[in-house]
């Protein structure tokens, strides 16, 4: 159709760089074009990305030691309506794995070697360190794991990595692992014992000057030890019910102890740091895509079967699906729900699936400050909050599942039908309305409170959707007068970090399928990212206790007991953990998307491209 000069004016904008893509959409939207039609604007005005390239097939492992788990639902090829949500899925481990357990290969015919996949991601890195904060999405692919979760079955079962075996010990209190001969570093420097050593340590016993995210997950931990070049023995001060399965976390890439002393222990500005994956660094364009190329010496000499990876920074989830339907990517870990439809409809040349993710949309309190240093008022809040209209109203932006504080796609995870009926989660506000009222009152605020300062990120799903969202319900409910303060992203954790906060609304995450990295992180006394300040000794002595206990019946109450104990003194304001909607391209074979049960962000030396 013709265009009017207004449209002709936001096209020479979007093309001088005046307008983003996101601010084009947007602009377009208004002027009252169909999501489809600016897709195709987007797609005519050239890549935001360099054109994609042609996808891939799906290999497998031999059988290994490891126990069968309990099978993931699967996920339909839905209709454009609300994606299904995904049941929990329990994580296989075993007490040893046997060498080539870990040595991945396609299980599909004949896979086809060479070309470049194009992957559409969301956050790029502001550092180069996986383990000081740096974008796991984007260097996972250079690093090895010790142990790994198994891309081949949907990150179901934990296999070796560039170990190749592993025993634990009866009582759980040691774990040795034996490397592969023959792995060597990017810059040709041969892994031994002592890298394994030396990363460990700098995460578990940090030395001077040096900030591990990671300590507190590994409390357990007493002593890594090279017993000799090809044996690493880790030495527990307690059984640790989550050790293996915190190992395959992405962020725990080896680094060699050569780059580690050479650097002061700090590869933050270390551009980049050599590591043992399957792929190599090339090239680096500051907010527009990596460049990464194949590892000729990889332990795995059949894999990758790709030549080259390229990671494209896209950070909006409408513009990655986009990216992906028009074939300027190849694949995305998370996109809008308007283009997951879109791709899900187009089962011609499109695959789609949902999984879930371990990070939730809280709003963190400050139980330092009035009126939240009051347990009752916390609680106040936590019965009066209409998740599920919240779910509902959010669901344009992202999936967010009706969910409790463990995460909902691990074993251990609260059933939502149960979930439906408590107390502060159900439909039926009305009880747990007055409920609420009555805690207020009895703390001294029957007649509602105002001056509540909510922090958001600027991000317009968080500052123009669920933070009024959340003003509005606790204002309609409770009579609570919120004002909304927006902040940008780094900025607000900033702000988190200093106390300097009421409320704010956040997505807090942990690496793995179990409450045990959030609860020890966000809600333990003292823990490292516990910026609200709760304390709770009977919380803490559950977790401690939880944390050590092996089987898996008892630790399922001891969780329960927990979840319990955090619905009557809430440390935040839980809304719900998120879900991705990953979309690929169907000639991106290997990938094994459609068998995910959880959202991994990791690395792909098993995909190649059928075309």
């Amino acid at each position: 159709m013709p265009l009017d000069p207004e449209q002709v004016a936001l096209f020479d904008a979007l093309q001088s760089g005046k307008l983003t893509r996101r601010q084009f959409a947007r602009r377009l939207a208004a002027l009252g074009f169909a999501s489809s039609a600016i897709a195709a604007f987007l797609a005519a005005c050239g890549p935001s990305a360099p054109p994609a390239s042609a996808p891939a097939a799906a290999p497998t492992v031999p059988p290994t030691a490891l126990p069968a788990v309990r099978p993931t639902v699967p996920v339909p090829a839905a209709a454009p309506t609300s994606p299904p949500a995904v049941a929990p899925t329990a994580v296989g481990t075993a007490a040893s794995a046997s060498a080539d357990a870990g040595r991945l290969a396609s299980a599909e015919p004949d896979p086809k070697r060479g070309g470049t996949l194009r992957i559409a991601f969301g956050v790029t890195t502001s550092n180069y360190d996986l383990q000081q904060g740096a974008s796991n999405s984007v260097l996972t692919h250079l690093y090895s794991n010790l142990v790994r979760l198994n891309p081949v079955d949907g990150l179901k079962t934990i296999v070796p990595d560039v170990a190749e075996s592993f025993v634990v010990a009866p009582d759980g209190l040691a774990y040795t692992f034996t490397l592969r001969s023959g792995v060597q570093f990017h810059d040709g420097t041969p892994l031994t014992a002592d890298d394994v050593v030396a990363t460990y340590n700098r995460m578990i016993f940090p030395p001077q000057g040096i900030v591990s995210l990671l300590k507190d997950r590994y409390a357990a931990v007493a002593k890594v030890e090279a017993v000799d070049p090809r044996t690493v023995k880790f030495t527990m001060n307690e059984p640790s019910a989550i050790f293996l399965l915190l190992l395959t976390d992405t962020t725990q890439g080896i680094y060699s102890k050569k780059t580690l002393d050479a650097n002061n222990n700090d590869l933050r500005k270390v551009l980049v740091a050599p590591g043992t994956g399957p792929f190599m660094f090339k090239e680096y364009k500051d907010g527009e895509k990596w460049t990464l190329v194949r590892n000729p010496n990889y332990w795995n000499r059949d894999l990758p079967y790709l030549d080259a990876l390229e990671l494209i920074h896209v950070p909006a989830w409408s513009d990655r699906g986009t990216a992906v339907l028009t074939s300027q990517a190849d694949v995305s870990w998370n996109v809008s729900k308007e283009t997951w439809d879109e791709g899900t409809r187009r089962t011609d040349a499109m695959r789609t699936n949902r999984v879930t993710t371990f990070g939730a949309y809280q709003v963190i309190i400050n139980a330092h400050q009035k009126p939240f240093d009051d347990p009752r008022v916390r609680r106040a809040v936590h019965l009066a909050l209409n998740r599920q209209g919240l779910i509902e109203a959010f669901k344009t932006q992202e999936q967010i599942d009706l969910s409790r504080w463990v995460p909902h796609g691990g074993q251990f995870a609260t059933p939502r039908d149960t979930i439906a009926t408590l107390p502060g989660y159900r439909a039926d506000k009305t009880q747990d309305i007055a409920d609420a009222r009555k805690l207020l009152a009895d703390a001294g605020y029957a007649s509602g409170m105002s001056a509540i300062e909510l922090l958001s990120a600027s991000v317009p799903p968080h500052a123009e959707i669920m933070a009024p969202g959340v003003q509005d319900q606790l204002k309609n409910a409770l009579g609570m007068e919120v004002n909304i303060r927006v902040a940008e992203r780094s900025l607000l954790v900033e702000d988190e970090k200093a106390g300097r906060f009421t409320l704010v609304l956040d997505t807090p995450g942990g690496p793995i399928s179990d409450f045990s990295p959030l609860a020890n992180t966000y809600f333990k006394t003292g823990g490292s990212q516990n910026y609200g300040g709760y304390s709770n000794a009977q919380f803490d002595a559950l977790l401690k206790q939880s944390d050590r206990e092996l089987d898996p019946n008892k630790r399922r109450a001891l969780l329960d007991q927990m979840q319990d104990l955090l619905d009557q003194d809430p440390p935040w304001l839980f809304i719900g953990f998120t879900d991705h909607l990953l979309m690929w391209n169907a000639r991106v074979r290997g990938l094994a998307l459609d068998k995910r049960a959880q959202s991994e962000w990791g690395r792909v030396e098993i995909p190649w491209l059928d075309a």
